[in-house]
């Protein structure tokens, strides 16, 4: 079989470093901290590693079958790309942008059953490959939108990011326009037939540029989704709270003991009303309080956020576990410190995605 090796060619291979690199360290990071945010955007990377592994390959071998496995990575990459967008700036998933993505992904099917939909450029510097027809438009149409939905949700990030974290916000943005915004424009401007492989390696160090930014700074991806205001760890008994930590300033001012004796008097109404066990949520128009209740202790941990996600529900729930182990072992020691000393310890190992905002 004959090949046609080229500087692009080798610039492709030599992309699949930063590409697979960026999907590896991804899935390690979500295997480990198990958020979803960084499963969608392993998904992504993973078939953005297959485009670039292709686009490689079809050209080595100036084979067309084998090119059209691009763009069927691409509208996989393009699902992918709205999950994530939705996990960092949602509560959940929008079907507009999944209606449109289906649409312009069938169109690209559909359309790559035409005979001259990939064409061999025998003009360009070398010859590779290349979109032809209705096929290229609708190509690039799906491109443009996958862009646009994964840049869009980044710059909005951006846009609300706090400012000690500014500067990883924008190199979060600069990633997405180096492995989206710049390889389109070279794709109008048919840069590439002067400088074969530049789209491919401006997207391979894009993409490992935002993996870096996102496993560096979970916090990243939980600035739009839902606020986190406070926590508390409260005496059931006596209303007294032990700790408090406040992520973002609650507007109303309230007194604790108030707060706290709120809570008590609920939970005992429908502890005597109803008699289905204890509260564990109660829904708000702008905040949700979450609440978790030692069964051996009496001690209960609060949530307040301006709503719930799984990711926050299971931080919460590790979180509370830990507290509650703590009271149950001191048992021959009941009264705790107001100011519980490990708290900020507990809250560090199992909310550090949650940023301050204000």
């Amino acid at each position: 079989m004959e090949t046609f090796w080229s500087i692009g060619v080798i610039i492709g291979f030599v992309s699949l470093i930063p590409s697979t690199l960026a999907t590896v360290l991804t899935l390690i990071q979500y295997f480990k901290d198990r958020y979803n945010h960084l499963k969608y955007l392993a998904g992504m990377w993973a078939f953005g590693t297959i485009y670039i592994l292709f686009q490689a390959i079809s050209d080595l071998l100036l084979s067309i079958p084998l090119h059209f496995v691009c763009f069927y990575a691409l509208i996989v990459m393009a699902y992918f790309a709205n999950l994530f967008v939705d996990s960092i700036t949602r509560d959940s998933i929008d079907l507009f942008k999944m209606i449109i993505t289906t649409i312009t992904s069938s169109a690209v099917v559909l359309l790559s059953f035409n005979s001259d939909a990939i064409i061999i450029n025998t003009d360009a510097f070398t010859p590779y490959p290349t979109m032809n027809g209705d096929f290229r438009i609708a190509a690039l149409i799906q491109m443009i939108w996958l862009i646009l939905v994964s840049f869009y949700g980044n710059f909005k990030v951006f846009l609300h990011t706090p400012k000690h974290l500014k500067f990883y916000s924008f190199l979060n943005v600069f990633g997405n326009y180096l492995w989206g915004i710049q390889p389109i424009w070279i794709q109008f401007v048919h840069l590439e037939e002067k400088f074969p492989g530049i789209a491919t390696g401006s997207m391979a160090i894009g993409i490992l540029i935002v993996a870096l930014v996102l496993i560096k700074e979970p916090k990243l991806a939980y600035i739009l989704p839902f606020k986190v205001y406070r926590i508390l760890i409260m005496d059931t008994k006596s209303g007294i709270i032990h700790y408090k930590h406040d992520w973002n300033e609650l507007k109303a001012e309230s007194s604790e003991n108030i707060f706290s004796g709120m809570l008590q008097a609920i939970s005992t109404m429908f502890d005597h009303t109803i008699n289905k066990g204890n509260v564990r949520e109660i829904n708000f128009d702008e905040a949700v309080l979450t609440l978790k209740i030692s069964s051996k202790a009496p001690v209960a941990c609060i949530l307040i956020s301006s709503s719930i996600s799984r990711t926050l529900r299971s931080s919460f729930n590790d979180f509370s576990m830990e507290v509650f182990n703590d009271y149950e072992n001191l048992k021959e020691n009941p009264l705790i410190k107001r100011n519980y000393e490990k708290g900020n310890i507990i809250l560090e190992n199992y909310f550090p995605f949650v940023p301050h905002l204000s």
